[in-house]
């Protein structure tokens, strides 16, 4: 089986216009009622032409597996007389085997498809010129509607590359390059696919667009493919023998001609043309490989400076993400910066915040010491009554009561000032300390002066 059987499904429809290398899409007619249809096969296409688009160095050989019933053994049969179809059938049935036959009763001929190649061949060996009710069956092998032909291609370009490129249109029987005596590609292909309308559909998309099979900017051109069967010539039987230029023309058999005579003089004007003819030729030749010469380097040419526009687009691109990336930065580092200087304002804020209350405190604590100095001045008798610069008062001087750290620490806080009466006196339970003592208990420091 070949690959357009192993990838592909029959009856495919394609076209594609022209792009870039190995690139293009394929398109669809104007808009009527089979649009719909023509956009799935388009679909269709485009994804089997994504499937073939990457590079094609390493491509499986060709299956030359025989096949059967290929278009090459499709026979065709003139000059049948009063024919049925089931005769028809029993007259190839000793050949092999036969897939379908078309008759046509008015016309007087008909197709026949068989297995193999080597059994259509015997058929026709054996059949043609065979008398039958009265007239000569003619039978030739039937010229292959569903072959196309490929040129312009480029020297690398082989049977394998060619069937897969082309096997997104459909099934493909045969495909060949075809070759000069030396084994090089005369950039020419033959495609025979399986089906008639892939063979239409590729000659038609080819034709609308530009389908490139390599790296080269050289479409392949395609066009029909006309059948010539070399296997027999031409026999002297077919010729029309009871025409009269036949007569004439036969009339005088093989002779060469004699110098200075008429035949001699027009036969070396006819040589002298085709001379003419051989070196026009190979001039026409000459010249077009110079215009291709010519095109190729200006593809080149432009493909450079295709490729070199492109790396300018992409340094521009680049740029401009650069600046993109550093504007984006700056904005970054500037909101950075404002986001610090809101944190320091906040920060100093705070401070000064702390300061003052600080400062406050201060003050409220000096109005205080402030105020407990006035408190304790009125206490000792106003501004004026001398002050104790003695040592400490006894206790039994205060009415004989204990001596105790906390009194000591509150005469020598105090200067040698003696308390209120009554505050240290003993409480209702006779404990010392009197009042103070009990505020003590309490957990109430209360020193009232």
């Amino acid at each position: 089986m070949n690959r357009g059987n192993r990838n592909h499904s029959e009856g495919g429809r394609g076209g594609r216009r022209g792009g870039g290398v190995g690139g293009g899409v394929f398109r669809g007619g104007p808009p009527n009622r089979g649009d719909d249809r023509l956009t799935r096969a388009d679909a269709l296409w485009n994804e089997r032409l994504m499937q073939i688009m990457g590079p094609t160095h390493e491509l499986p050989p060709t299956d030359s597996t025989e096949r059967k019933f290929l278009s090459q053994c499709r026979l065709y049969i003139g000059n049948l007389v009063d024919c049925t179809e089931d005769e028809l059938i029993e007259m190839f049935k000793p050949y092999g085997e036969v897939s379908e036959n078309f008759l046509n009763k008015e016309k007087m001929f008909a197709f026949i498809r068989l297995d193999y190649r080597a059994n259509a061949e015997k058929a026709k060996r054996e059949l043609d010129g065979q008398t039958r009710k009265g007239r000569m069956l003619k039978i030739r092998f039937a010229p292959i509607a569903a072959a196309i032909k490929v040129k312009n291609l480029t020297p690398f370009v082989s049977n394998e590359l060619l069937e897969y490129a082309f096997s997104i249109f459909g099934d493909i029987e045969r495909c060949q390059v075809m070759v000069d005596e030396r084994g090089n590609s005369t950039g020419e292909g033959i495609i025979e696919f399986s089906r008639k309308n892939a063979a239409s559909n590729a000659l038609k998309r080819c034709s609308e667009g530009c389908f490139f099979l390599t790296s080269s900017l050289r479409p392949c051109v395609v066009e029909t493919y006309e059948f010539v069967d070399s296997s027999d010539g031409l026999p002297d039987k077919l010729l029309p023998k009871k025409t009269m230029d036949f007569q004439k023309q036969r009339d005088t058999g093989p002779r060469f001609a004699n110098p200075n005579s008429f035949e001699h003089e027009f036969g070396t004007r006819w040589k002298q043309l085709a001379e003419l003819y051989k070196s026009k030729e190979e001039a026409l030749k000459r010249e077009m490989k110079l215009e291709e010469e010519k095109l190729e380097a200006q593809m080149e040419y432009a493909r450079y400076e295709h490729e070199t526009e492109m790396l300018r687009e992409q340094l521009r691109q680049r740029e401009m993400d650069r600046e993109r990336q550093k504007m984006e930065w700056e904005m970054k580092e500037r909101q950075a910066e404002d986001q610090r200087l809101r944190e320091e304002d906040i920060f100093r804020r705070q401070s000064e915040d702390l300061s003052m209350r600080m400062h406050h405190q201060d003050e409220e604590m000096r109005r205080r010491q402030q105020d407990n100095s006035s408190f304790m001045q009125d206490h000792r008798g106003g501004p004026g009554k001398p002050q104790f610069d003695g040592p400490p008062i006894p206790v039994e001087a205060q009415g004989g009561m204990e001596s105790t750290p906390f009194v000591e620490t509150f005469v020598r806080d105090n200067q040698g000032v003696l308390p209120p009466p009554g505050l240290f006196d003993a409480g209702p339970r006779g404990d010392r300390g009197g009042r103070w003592g009990q505020d003590r208990r309490n957990g109430q420091d209360r020193r009232r002066f």
